[in-house]
């Protein structure tokens, strides 16, 4: 296998047309792609509707171009952030499995994915969040084929951000919240 990246603007967060034109083409096949990560134009604050639109889009066109399922698109990792202030463009990056190979006595790019355990409120911050990104971050080694820990170089994760409602909800279930709303991003 070997890893590819493309990368797109996007017009809106609903401009699925560099996905299409890809496709298109033949550049990229819709099953391969194993991660999102983009840039939406949104805000970037709790209530940034952006990066929820750009990622229904984009797992729409995925499961109408490729053959999975529902449930496998929905385990593709999206990581979305929004809010492009002064130079920053939206757009958005596909990581993407191939069947082309290379040498196996050489190392080599490998990409792995992973969604951990759902982060709840009262986890941010907390041991229990790093525990479940950890675990994530060793189930993606193993969607990638790596063994040792010494060979990963980089680890892209996205966490919820609390909101009033997520903190009501731990508060329901006996539990606190270790930041303020708005101080969650930064955690």
């Amino acid at each position: 296998m070997s890893v590819d990246v493309v990368k797109f603007e996007l017009a809106s967060p609903q401009d699925v047309s560099g996905l299409q034109a890809a496709l298109a083409s033949g550049r990229i096949k819709a099953d391969e792609v194993v991660a999102v990560i983009g840039k939406t134009e949104g805000n970037g604050g709790v209530n940034d509707f952006s990066r929820i639109l750009a990622d229904q889009t984009y797992r729409r066109a995925l499961t109408a171009a490729g053959s999975r399922s529902a449930a496998e698109i929905d385990a593709i990792p999206m990581v979305w952030s929004g809010g492009c202030d002064g130079v920053i463009c939206p757009h958005v990056n596909l990581f993407m499995r191939t069947a082309e190979t290379g040498p196996a006595d050489q190392s080599r790019l490998a990409i792995g994915a992973a969604l951990s355990e759902e982060i709840l409120p009262e986890d941010i911050g907390r041991p229990a969040m790093i525990e479940k990104l950890a675990a994530g971050v060793r189930a993606a080694m193993a969607d990638a084929g790596i063994e040792d820990a010494a060979d990963v170089h980089y680890v892209q994760t996205k966490t919820p951000l609390l909101t009033t409602a997520g903190v009501a909800e731990a508060e329901a279930r006996g539990q606190t919240v270790a930041c303020k709303v708005q101080e969650s991003s930064g955690v």
